[in-house]
């Protein structure tokens, strides 16, 4: 507060001495202060409440209602706590000295008063006042950010074993206040004592050897409720001696709930339950070293539901994966609990299923001694598969096919192996319902088929075969198009229309991803350009960017290139990435992004959820937007667990400030949803299909943006 500011002090003299009020305002006034003035104490608390002056001067003698009272009254009122009310008493009045401190006062100024010096000790006390408020602001918005984060503090001191807590530490703990003793035994009572064990070694080391801590435990408070709290202590170092420690005590349990929901979503499949293809994977190259290790074999079987899409397209897709989870759940009960698994040679508890993704299924037999092991699952899968399923009045009978990879023989690797496991899966299919095939050299005749496209899609490159289609990104609650997507087509001359899932896979193991992906950047910003020079609004173009491109060496340079060529700010571009992209290698993939950053084009998460989510990293990365995938979004707000996956990314999102997408939005029903919980983006049939760029630009300027 500068000196300006206290020479316009607001002062309020309380006294019933007609000639002290008259020189209090004489000398006051003369040094810049704005004085009230009141001749009795039932006057004065009648000024504190209408005036607000910033300090009172009150006597202590005065008749009806003396000073004593006066500034009972006054600290009584709400928000007067730390208003500076300085007595005015006698130099050798010791008892209303100590009398004045004891029920309130702020300080006393004796009588005689030295009128020189009193204006300075008045902005003295003004001054101190002030710093004493801001103080208790930021003490205020400390305990309200603490208990925003549940986040609590703590202070120990080593030699008299005093402990300090912040208010939220009770709250964290469920603690009352009543019963704190002050001292570290507080702190383990609130725990397990096996717990309490491990924080009192904690505490020991962190004094013994200077070093920090943190540990995480399982709570249970007094009113029964369990949580997970994260306990973090670091020493302060006076003389080369641990003094104190200062520490911190957080509930972390709606953060843990988040993290293993998301957790979840990356390795299990939230319809079955089951393990997904990235856990089938990595519990197959764990299998795989064991074989190697111990010298034995493992078996797995790739199940294929025959013509499972007729049934989507006829009966609905709720109804679809009503019967995908019947089947997981009859495959899990029969391979695991059944008799032929504990009198086979193979170890049931050694039995994984999985679902790969859509239709496709697997069994992996690990530590088998006999190969016959995975013909005789087979058999009994398909036997316990003839049974209908039955959805409301409906008997569905369901066909499959089954592939048989064993390993050592069918691949080096796990993804050589679930790539053969594959081929025979699909080699029985093509042999009819109800059939199976081992994996055999044979089989790599489907590999020239591969061969033949590849060629097929170098022409197509070269004969400007690739055309691009663009989907719109549309604010829900605004009705606006905020952007696009740009999605590659493969116009085939014999084949037509060829969807990218049919041949980017295929560029992505030739190598032609690279050319491709560099004629997607330089086709999209080019289109950009031209709908710029065409008077449609900025909008920000959205890029698919495949995993060789995003390693590719001087890629930040060539979309800087591309970018200042074209004359697109960079704020027109956004890259989207999927998770494995990132994590494949974490620490160069940031480095890319920094420079994406600096740039100022903007990166955004693809099918959000369906890969490895966590905090860990997604805390680290630059990112600006999460996309969730669009089979979250599909059964809203008909699936409950949906809406809660949902919920939880649009929570994680929020808390890390990043935009959101959610796909496949096709019913008004999932926008109503979305937007109740913070989405504000969609991208999906009801607005628009993916179209050319004509299409869309007229799609624009109907709907607006």
């Amino acid at each position: 507060m500068n000196e300006q500011h206290l020479s316009r002090s607001l002062i309020l003299t309380i006294d019933d001495d007609d000639m002290m009020r008259l020189m209090l305002h004489d000398i006051l006034g003369r040094e810049d202060f704005d004085v009230l003035s009141a001749p009795n104490a039932h006057e004065g608390i009648e000024m504190v409440k209408t005036r607000h002056p910033e300090l009172v001067l009150l006597d202590v003698r005065m008749p009806e209602m003396d000073g004593f009272d006066c500034l009972k009254a006054i600290r009584a009122m709400p928000g007067m706590a730390l208003l500076p009310i300085v007595m005015l008493t006698g130099a050798d009045d010791i008892d209303s000295i100590n009398r004045s401190f004891q029920s309130g006062a702020t300080d006393f100024i004796a009588k005689p008063i030295s009128w020189p010096t009193l204006p300075h000790r008045l902005r003295y006390l003004l001054r101190a006042s002030s710093a004493l408020s801001r103080l208790a602001k930021s003490e205020a918005a400390l305990r309200t950010a603490q208990k925003i984060a549940h986040l609590g503090s703590w202070d120990w001191t080593v030699t008299d074993d005093r402990m300090q807590w912040s208010d939220e530490v009770f709250n964290v703990l469920g603690v009352n206040p009543d019963g704190f003793q002050g001292q570290r035994l507080d702190l383990y009572q609130a725990f397990t004592d096996a717990d309490a064990d491990n924080l009192h070694r904690a505490i020991e080391r962190c004094v013994n050897s200077k070093k920090k801590f943190h540990l995480q435990f399982q709570l249970y408070r007094p009113d029964s409720s369990g949580r997970i709290v994260l306990i973090r202590g670091e020493p302060i170092i006076v003389d080369n001696t641990v003094a104190r420690i200062q520490g911190t005590i957080q509930d972390i349990t709606e953060r843990q709930r988040i993290e293993e929901q998301i957790r979840f979503l990356s390795y299990y499949d939230p319809l079955t339950s089951l393990p997904n293809r990235k856990l089938f994977k990595e519990s197959l190259g764990q299998a795989i070293a064991d074989c190697k290790r111990c010298d034995t074999k493992l078996s797995a079987l790739f199940i294929s539901i025959d013509r499972f899409k007729r049934i989507n397209e006829t009966l609905g897709p709720s109804v679809g994966d009503r019967i995908l989870k019947m089947f997981a759940d009859r495959l899990v009960t029969e391979v695991q609990n059944s008799d032929y698994a504990a009198d086979s040679a193979c170890d049931k508890s050694e039995i994984t299923v999985s679902r790969l993704g859509g239709n496709e299924f697997t069994v992996l037999l690990n530590r088998i001694n006999d190969t016959r092991c995975g013909v005789k699952t087979t058999k009994r899968i398909f036997q316990v598969m003839s049974e209908s399923f039955k959805i409301d009045e409906h008997d569905i009978f369901l066909g499959i096919n089954i592939g048989i990879a064993v390993y050592p023989g069918d691949g080096i690797d796990e993804d050589s192996f679930i790539k053969n496991g594959e081929f025979a899966m699909s080699r029985a299919r093509e042999q009819g319902q109800n059939t199976y095939q081992f994996f055999n050299k044979s089989l790599n005749a489907v590999a020239y088929h591969k061969l033949s496209m590849e060629n097929q899609l170098r022409r197509a490159i070269e004969r400007n075969e690739l055309i691009l289609y663009y989907q719109p990104k549309v604010n829900m609650r605004k009705m606006r198009v905020i952007g696009c997507e740009a999605l590659i087509r493969w116009q085939h001359p014999e084949f037509g229309l060829v969807p990218p899932a049919q041949f980017i896979p295929i560029a992505e193991d030739s190598g032609l991803i690279i050319d491709i992906s560099n004629w997607v950047l330089e086709t999209a910003c080019t289109q950009m350009h031209l709908w710029h020079q065409q008077g449609l609004p900025p909008l920000v173009m959205a890029i698919n960017v495949s995993a060789n491109q995003f390693r590719q060496h001087g890629f930040v340079a060539q979309v800087d290139s591309t970018l200042a060529r074209l004359g697109l700010a960079p704020q027109h571009l956004k890259l989207e990435l999927t998770e494995s992209i990132l994590l494949e290698n974490i620490e160069e993939a940031l480095v890319t992004l920094r420079e994406f950053d600096a740039l100022g084009v903007h990166i955004s998460i693809d099918d959000f959820g369906t890969g490895y989510s966590s905090l860990a990293y997604l805390k680290k990365l630059p990112i600006s937007e999460l996309k969730i995938d669009r089979s979250f979004i599909r059964d809203i707000p008909n699936n409950e667990d949906d809406m809660a996956i949902t919920t939880a990314i649009l929570a994680l999102a929020k808390s890390l400030s990043l935009e959101v997408v959610a796909e496949g939005v096709e019913h008004e029903e999932q926008v109503a949803f979305l937007l109740q919980q913070g989405c504000e983006t969609a991208q999906g049939f009801l607005y628009s299909k993916p179209v050319p760029a004509a299409e869309f630009a007229a799609f624009v300027e109907q709907f607006g943006a």
